[in-house]
Parts: C-alpha cells; sequence; structure tokens
C-alpha cells in the first residue's frame, strides 16, 4: 500500500495529466475550426482525431511559454523542498516585529489560532480585491478602448486565488476557494483557445496569399460541373477522351480519406467558395507541381 504523500503526488499528476490533455484537445480543435472555418469547412467534417489534435496543439506553444512553464516548475520545486524556509521565516518574523513596533497595527501581527499572521491573511486578501477590482475595471474599460483579453483573464484568475487564499482552510472557506480554482481553470482554458483561435486566423491568412504557390489540383468529370471562381478555368476535351471536361485553376486546401477541398487559385474570404470532392468513376483528381501547371 503506497504512502499517503505518494498517493497525493499521484492524484495531482493523474489530475494535472488529464487537464493537460483536455486543453491541448480542445486547443487543437480551437485552431482547426478557425484555420478551416475561414474556408467554410467544419472540423468534425474533417474526423480528426483526438491525438491529430493534440500533436496538433503541441505546435503551438512558443518558446516563451516553455521558459515560463520551466520558471513555474523550478519555483514550485524549490518551495517543496523547503529550501528557503528558514530565510522566509526570518524575513517574516523581522517584517512582523517592525509593524508590531508600530501601536496602530500591532494587531496586525498577532498570530490566528492557524499560525498565520493576521497582517498576512489581510494582505493577501487586500491585493486579491485590488487585482479582482482592476479586473472589472478593464473589463468596462475595454468597453471604449482597446484592452488586452490576456491581461483581463490574468487578472481575473489570480485576483481569485489570492482573495480566496487565506480561508482556504476554514470551513465557510473552502467551497469559495473551490470556485475560484474552477473560474481560474476557465480563465486559462479561455485565454489558450484565443491563443490557438489567433493562430489559426494567421494561418489561414498565411494559405490565401501563398495559394498560387500549393499543390494544383485539375479536376476531369464526364459530366460538366457547377465548378466557377475567380481563376477557374474549363477546358472541353476531345470526345474521344473518357472525360470531357477539364477545370483547372484549382489549389488543395486539405485532403482527408479521399476527400479534396479545394479553392480557387484567386479565392478571397468574400467569395465564399469551397468545393469539396470524392474522386469516383465520374471524377479524377490529378495533382500537379505549380511549376508543371504554369
Amino acid at each position: 500500500m503506497p504512502s499517503s504523500p505518494a498517493r497525493g503526488i499521484a492524484g495531482q499528476v493523474v489530475a494535472n495529466t488529464s487537464l493537460l490533455i483536455a486543453v491541448l484537445v480542445y486547443m487543437g480543435w480551437a485552431y482547426d475550426d478557425a484555420l478551416y472555418g475561414y474556408f467554410h469547412v467544419r472540423p468534425l467534417d474533417l474526423n480528426v482525431s483526438i491525438v491529430e489534435y493534440m500533436l496538433r496543439s503541441l505546435a503551438l506553444f512558443s518558446t516563451a511559454l516553455i521558459f515560463v512553464a520551466v520558471a513555474i516548475i523550478a519555483v514550485t520545486t524549490i518551495h517543496a523542498w523547503g529550501l528557503n524556509t528558514t530565510k522566509l521565516n526570518s524575513l517574516a518574523a523581522a517584517v512582523m516585529s517592525r509593524v508590531s513596533a508600530v501601536p496602530g497595527l500591532r494587531h496586525l501581527a498577532s498570530p490566528d489560532t492557524n499560525g498565520q499572521s493576521r497582517a498576512g491573511r489581510v494582505l493577501l486578501t487586500s491585493v486579491g480585491a485590488t487585482i479582482m477590482v482592476t479586473a472589472l475595471a478593464l473589463y468596462w474599460i475595454a468597453n471604449y478602448v482597446q484592452v488586452s483579453t490576456y491581461l483581463f483573464l490574468l487578472l481575473l484568475g489570480g485576483g481569485l486565488l489570492l482573495f480566496t487564499w487565506p480561508s482556504r482552510a476554514d470551513r465557510h472557506g473552502r467551497f469559495p476557494y473551490a470556485m475560484a480554482i474552477v473560474v481560474a481553470a476557465v480563465c486559462a482554458l479561455w485565454a489558450a483557445s484565443i491563443y490557438a483561435h489567433n493562430l489559426g486566423i494567421q494561418a489561414a491568412k498565411n494559405i490565401v496569399h501563398d495559394l498560387p504557390t500549393r499543390t494544383a489540383v485539375v479536376v476531369y468529370s464526364i459530366h460538366p460541373l457547377a465548378l466557377t471562381g475567380p481563376g477557374v478555368k474549363l477546358d472541353r476535351l476531345p470526345a474521344k477522351y473518357r472525360y470531357h471536361y477539364r477545370y483547372q485553376g484549382l489549389r488543395m486546401l486539405i485532403t482527408r480519406a479521399g476527400t479534396y477541398y479545394l479553392l480557387p487559385v484567386d479565392w478571397s474570404p468574400q467569395l465564399n467558395e469551397t468545393y469539396v470532392f470524392n474522386e469516383s468513376d465520374q471524377i479524377r483528381i490529378e495533382l500537379i507541381s505549380v511549376k508543371v501547371a504554369s
């Protein structure tokens, strides 16, 4: 039977891993939804697997985010080892002794039944409340000027945690602290989805910009198709050929399980035209390099 600390660590590892997987899957979906939704294609129609969502979302993390994660892990590990406990206690004692020397602040330095100073509780609660008020003020200011959503979410989630932290061990303080954790997690997920969505939109715009250099597609058909668009060219082939119509001027967006999603070479967001084809006996799809097509 594993010890209680070991069970606690294992539980935290499992819980954090599950949360990380959920965030990665959601970020991958948000990215694909922004990228292919730009061309009016739903990610659910592409039959993208959960593993693919996770792998795609891993590419969304920048180097700065990795450094932040490493710093957080290092700080929390050092704190868990208790390497700086003595210095912190000495510093806290020195601060409290100076506070107690001031007649008006002497009552703040007296410890409560939990061994936590009233000054520390008041400080954390005040800081948390100030941060929350700042976040709400930014939300109101955003109606008139541009405000960073990331800053708002950071202040809101962090302020709630600080505000409820001093009373987390009390019987009546457990529920607000648990709710604060949930809200902070939602804020983090919200920020992650915005980040992934913005990257997806930027990737879609890059595709449009580089559309002439993407893989060219030629569609051959036995019967005429309602296939028109800027840059799309129709050629009628001789009757001796099996396919009588040839459509050029198309570019590959993505292919999934035999389904081809094509765009006109001069596609723009105002056109709202994305063509979906399944290769069959009536239709043949040919992929060629842009250099050969030109």
